[in-house]
Parts: C-alpha cells; sequence; structure tokens
C-alpha cells in the first residue's frame, strides 16, 4: 500500500513538473482574474411550468451594453422570446417569483425575438444601454425564457404562462473546481 502511495505522489510530481519549466520564465502559470471582476456572468436555465427546457445563458459587458450567448435545449421549433426579468429567483413553479422584465432606469426594454428551427441551439444578442453589474446590472436577475412570438411576458402566481425556463444570473461556477489538495 505504501508502494502504490509512492507512485501516485511520484505520478503526480512528474505531471505538475512536465506543465512548466523552470528555464522559461513565460511558461509559468498566470493568474486569472475573478470572473466579475472581467464582467462575465451565467444563468443556467432549468424549464418551467412543466417544460424540459434547459441551456444557459453568458453575459458580458460590450460596447455600451451586454453581449449575451444563449444556448438552450429539449425545446422543439417555434417562436420565443428572451427578456431580463427584476429578480433573481426561479423557485416558483410557472417563473412567477422572477418577477417582470426588467431594463435599467431609462433604457428601453430589450425583449429577443428568435424562431427555433430543428437544429437551432444557441443565438447570441446585444442588449444596448444593460451592464452586467452595478446597481442597475443585470447581476443577480434573472433570464427568462418565453414560448411564442408575442403575447403576455407577464405572470401570476399558480397560473399558466409562457414562460418556459429560467435561470438566476450570478458568478459562473469553475469548469474545474479546487479539490482542497
Amino acid at each position: 500500500m505504501a508502494a502504490f502511495g509512492a507512485l501516485l505522489a511520484l505520478s503526480a510530481a512528474v505531471a505538475v513538473g512536465g506543465c512548466q519549466s523552470t528555464k522559461d520564465p513565460s511558461a509559468a502559470p498566470v493568474a486569472a482574474a475573478p470572473s466579475e471582476a472581467a464582467g462575465n456572468v451565467e444563468a443556467k436555465l432549468i424549464g418551467t411550468g412543466g417544460s424540459s427546457a434547459s441551456g444557459s445563458a453568458l453575459l458580458h459587458d460590450a460596447r455600451a451594453g451586454v453581449d449575451v450567448s444563449l444556448w438552450i435545449g429539449s425545446i422543439g421549433p417555434g417562436e420565443y422570446r428572451v427578456a431580463i426579468h427584476e429578480h433573481g429567483n426561479c423557485s416558483s413553479i410557472n417563473g412567477f417569483a422572477a418577477g417582470a422584465p426588467w431594463a435599467p432606469p431609462g433604457v428601453p426594454l430589450s425583449v429577443v425575438q428568435f424562431r427555433k428551427n430543428d437544429d437551432t441551439r444557441t443565438l447570441t444578442m446585444y442588449l444596448p444601454g444593460y451592464r452586467v453589474g452595478g446597481p442597475t446590472g443585470v447581476m443577480g436577475r434573472s433570464v427568462i425564457v418565453h414560448d411564442g412570438g408575442s403575447g403576455s411576458l407577464e405572470a401570476r402566481p399558480g397560473v399558466p404562462n409562457s414562460r418556459i425556463a429560467c435561470g438566476v444570473i450570478g458568478s459562473p461556477e469553475p469548469m474545474f473546481p479546487t479539490l482542497g489538495l
């Protein structure tokens, strides 16, 4: 058993040692800035109202607004809309807890319509006047995907509506979480 532990430690040392060279300072690892400082946030989408929709929205500051990359799966072809909603709460079955559609003060509400074909799964959009952080930013709010190209974006408690996916906008989860070694 001790031989196995020593072999495991030696393997780890070789793997780490092979990742960087002491002779080349440019090969040293560079610390990444925290995602919030870089303005990158994410919303993991979950189905609401009995929908099996899922996906994610990645948002970051760009020019004088926010760029959004949306990936959505488990929905059929059709017309859909995407909007930012006022509350970061996707706990209600019909998405009501996310509140009303939201825009920063003085900025027109951005509701992005899209048509999904059989193979369409990604959408990119630009929301002028929106920002990731700050008192009027999207951080801590929700992204809602609505079924249908028209109709109300509002919801009432316990009443079916057009909200089929919801995700709270926050810091992205790390791809490789720290293992505490």
